[in-house]
């Protein structure tokens, strides 16, 4: 059974289920929910990246003072 065949039968048990005039509504809700998981996923990476490249350099900083002896303020 394809991708194809499923996703007919899924979109047929939704209707009985839910009824016709329902599923767009759903299918809306559905694709909104999505994008905000991929929204906040995005934001959670950028956070991410931000405080590890922060870490880095507040590491090569504590680095280069323990080098040359001088302490940066």
């Amino acid at each position: 059974m394809g991708f194809e065949n499923v996703l007919v039968i899924v979109i047929l048990i939704g209707a009985l289920l839910f009824g016709a005039k329902k599923l767009p509504e759903l299918a809306r809700a559905l694709g909104k929910a999505q994008s905000e998981f991929e929204k906040g996923k995005q934001e959670s990476i950028h956070k991410a990246s931000a405080e590890l490249n922060d870490s880095r350099f507040k590491q090569n900083v504590l680095d280069s003072e323990s080098r040359t002896g001088d302490r940066i303020t």
